[in-house]
């Protein structure tokens, strides 16, 4: 039953169909019948007046027109787009929206789709020259800003540290060979040693004072990429202090009129399962706009949840968070102390960034945390709860992991979780469908199968025409963007942030072209009629959507004959008839072991609902180690699992499938 807003949108425009259908009652037509005036006349002053209207409006016009296009983009790249505390969003006055930063592009584009307000965006300045992304950052209202790691200079000899033998001295000295530190360096400016690539270089420190041309003074040791001292001299890195003003300046007049700003607190995107480090720059924004323009603007905490998020029809989840102010206490502290002040306000957005997300050691965590929220729930729920209960899995994980009592046990399920999981990728199986596949009949199942394939197959026809060459490409261009990525960054696990929005930026020009191609080849080969020609090109973005969904139903289809072909196979044939009751005291164990550690959980085991932003506020002011180097001024997390290989599901899976022939 459709409701009552479904209803008047519907009347309203079966009213005005049938307004604009009957002359006799076409209120316009009727009044130019009246006054005998040519109705041409008044719909050539209307369509002046609507060109004036656009060009007054223009941005505001571009911005939506940018709007409806992007989200008929993402619509075709993303399967779902789930969006969880829209009442959260304040639908007037000056906003700021954060957010985690784990696709590149895509990201940003999410926002500005479902945040329903009209939001101009924090991107680096470097990004503002790309093609397509530039352009559209440009409609979009974006706000350039300069990152000192995108123009890195190479520094003139070679440093390194001054051997004085003194662990704790209090000045931290550098050394240089043939260097013209007075020329080149200044306070303020940062320095590392640079490697073949990024990931080898170390990481930049701040220079506190130049003494001369071949000494300066850091604020830390300047240390290699695995975090040694650098005692012999090596190449060395600059990074020069930039001049954020301009962009602040244009932050505050934005905020002044109303208008939302969003930025990622994390400087840069990356395919980590936990936040990195946060950046001064949210808290300078909210707590500059309070100090000069009295402007109080909330600030909105979002977590964007992907599902597969580096492939094509990936799910999406949008989580905005209660909104975060700037209190009196931290203004007050601002006016004395404006570093501790940053630092306090940025441990509070970091709490509500975190209250919004599902952050892990890594993903292979995340995934058992997912598995074992499928097993525990004993039915499908809304997504609210669904991330609820993702999180507080996580946070168990997190707790329980810790606890000496309980590591041991902890361990233990998760391998086992881990080899369900590692089954199911084998069998090809899905956990909903466990339950069900003893009772599969095989013969209806191929039967039924092989007639949607059929199906599939010939509605591919046009996806392969319209689509194919350019998914072929993408697929190529994304790889070698990934690997440059992965080259040029020092936090990125694979760079599995920039393959879909690699693919997504290269199909905007990608799909078009290939359309005008095959639109001059039938102007130049056939005879069609313009009519014809015409109609051809309209067609063109409907088969190709309709291309991509049939593909879509395929593939799934395919997917499902993989368990019932493998039913037929004896070597799995056993595995598939034990798993239903495997699954079942996997489900035993996880129920049973949440409720025997539920003391120690305390409310994340409790029925009542969490205030995640208070349970993260509490969980950090537990951690007591914090950066202060100038750039990042929150807690620093537990990186050191970053080091280390995850275990690859795909590779323990062909190992399961070597064991079982």
């Amino acid at each position: 039953m459709l409701g009552l807003d479904d209803v008047k949108r519907q009347i309203a425009a079966l009213c005005l169909i049938m307004l604009l259908s009957i002359d006799a009652i076409n209120p316009v037509k009727a009044l130019c019948s009246v006054f005998e005036i040519d109705a041409a006349v008044v719909g050539y002053v209307h369509f002046v007046i609507l060109i004036a209207v656009v060009y007054a409006n223009f941005s505001d016009v571009a911005y939506f027109a940018m709007q409806v296009y992007l989200n008929s983009v993402l619509s075709i790249f993303l399967k779902s787009i789930e969006i969880v505390g829209k009442e959260n969003v304040p639908m007037t006055g000056p906003v700021i929206f954060t957010g985690n930063h784990t696709n590149q592009f895509v990201d940003g584009m999410l926002v500005l789709m479902n945040c329903f307000r009209k939001v101009g965006f924090l991107i680096a300045e470097k990004s503002m020259h790309r093609p397509v992304v530039g352009d559209i950052a440009r409609i979009m209202g974006c706000i350039p800003i300069v990152r000192p790691q995108d123009a890195v200079l190479p520094g003139v000899g070679t440093v390194a540290m001054k051997d004085d033998d003194q662990p704790d001295a209090e000045e931290y000295i550098l050394v240089g060979t043939d260097t013209a530190f007075t020329k080149a360096l200044a306070s303020g400016d940062q320095v590392r040693v640079n490697g073949t690539s990024v990931a080898t270089s170390g990481p930049p420190v701040k220079v506190v004072r130049v003494i001369d041309d071949t000494h300066l003074v850091l604020s830390a040791a300047l240390v290699d990429h695995e975090g040694q001292a650098v005692k012999t001299p090596q190449a060395y890195g600059i990074f020069k202090k930039v001049d954020q003003s301009h962009a602040f300046n244009e932050v505050y007049a934005s905020l002044k009129r109303g208008q939302c700003v969003g930025i990622f607190p994390e400087g840069g995107s990356h395919d980590r399962t936990d936040l990195l480090p946060l950046k001064a720059g949210v808290a300078l924004m909210a707590l500059g706009a309070k100090a000069q323009h009295d402007i109080t603007v909330p600030v909105v905490p979002i977590g964007l949840t992907y599902f597969r998020g580096h492939h094509f029809r990936s799910r999406v989840v949008i989580e905005f968070g209660a909104p975060i102010t700037v209190s009196d206490e931290v203004m007050a502290l601002y006016a004395k102390d404006k570093r501790a002040a940053c630092n306090d306000f940025l441990t509070t957005v970091e709490e509500g960034m975190r209250s919004v997300l599902v952050t892990t050691p890594d993903y292979n965590v995340l995934q058992n945390v997912y598995t074992a929220r499928r097993l525990f729930q004993s039915r499908r729920l809304p997504r609210k709860i669904t991330q609820d209960l993702n999180r507080r899995f996580a946070e168990s994980y997190k707790i329980l992991h810790d606890h000496p009592a309980a590591r041991d046990e902890v361990e233990t399920l998760m391998m086992d979780l881990r080899d369900y999981r590692v089954t199911l990728k084998t069998l090809g199986l899905a956990d909903y469908q466990v339950p069900f596949v003893a009772d599969v009949d095989v013969h209806s199942m191929i039967s039924a199968a092989s007639y949607f394939l059929g199906m599939f197959i010939l509605s591919s026809l046009p996806s392969i025409i319209l689509n194919a060459p350019v998914g072929f490409a993408a697929r190529a261009v994304a790889r070698q963007e990934q690997k440059r990525a992965l080259a040029g960054s020092s936090v990125k696990i694979a760079a599995r942030d920039v393959i879909l929005s690699k693919k997504l930026t290269f199909s905007m020009v990608a799909v078009p072209t290939l359309w005008c191609t095959y639109l001059i080849l039938a102007i130049l080969f056939t005879s069609w009629s313009w009519t014809t020609i015409f109609l051809f090109a309209m067609s063109m973005p409907i088969f190709s959507y309709f291309g991509v969904r049939s593909v879509e139903a395929g593939i799934i289809e395919l997917k499902t004959l993989q368990p019932v072909f493998n039913r037929l196979r004896p070597k799995y044939r056993k595995i598939q008839e034990e798993l239903p009751a495997r699954r079942i005291a996997l489900q035993k164990r996880v129920r049973a072991f949440v409720s025997k550690w539920a003391s120690v959980l305390g409310p994340l085991a409790a029925p009542e609902p969490m205030d995640w932003a208070a349970y993260m506020r509490a969980r950090v002011n537990k951690q007591d180690a914090v950066s202060d180097n100038g750039e990042t001024i929150t807690t620093e997390h537990d990186l050191s699992f970053l080091h280390h290989k995850s275990v690859n599901v795909d590779a323990a899976a062909v190992a399961l499938d070597k064991k079982t022939v």
